[in-house]
């Protein structure tokens, strides 16, 4: 093996480690929301008062885990946008927990308190677990996965340049 394709096939190997590196997933859990806040009788909270609505991170897959706790006769829950379906007028006395996966875009959660003939105190946490590759969070990561990705592709062409000039010098 000459020394020309010795150093192609290094770099190449080295930029598309680099690369590999920077595409390895990671989790992030974080919390978005931790509210508490009173519905009175024949009320709602939400879709418009505070702590009350969630846009997910882009760049990444993510899933939400919230949880919902009541003090008082209880509440429905609505939960509306992408995969909620299962989230639509869930009657919540004590402690309610549920999973949006996969998240995406824009949420909403309304708090209905119509039926209610007493005021019931609500805390309500959510958080956001999402995965992205490594390097997304981390700017000098990044930098070293394009730096990764031209290596690779700077030793590819010197791979094929040596082929391209051993065919010829036949």
């Amino acid at each position: 093996m000459g020394r020309g394709r010795l150093v192609g096939f290094f770099i190449t190997l080295i930029g598309l480690a680099i690369f590999f590196i920077w595409l390895i997933p990671v989790t992030n859990v974080e919390e978005v929301i931790n509210t508490s806040f009173a519905v009175g009788p024949g009320t709602k909270y939400g879709p418009n008062d505070a702590g009350t609505s969630y846009h997910t991170r882009i760049l990444g897959k993510s899933a939400l885990k919230g949880e919902v706790i009541v003090e008082g006769e209880g509440i429905y829950l609505t939960v509306n946008f992408y995969n909620t379906e299962h989230l639509k007028n869930i009657y919540v006395k004590g402690r309610y927990s549920f999973v949006v996966d996969p998240a995406d875009d824009l949420y909403v959660f309304i708090f209905d308190n119509t039926e209610g003939s007493s005021e019931n105190l609500v805390r309500f946490r959510l958080e956001e677990i999402w995965t992205r590759p490594m390097a997304i969070g981390s700017p000098p990561l990044f930098i070293a996965g394009l730096v990764g990705f031209l290596l690779f592709l700077a030793g590819s062409v010197t791979l094929a340049i040596n082929r391209i000039t051993r065919y010829l010098s036949r």
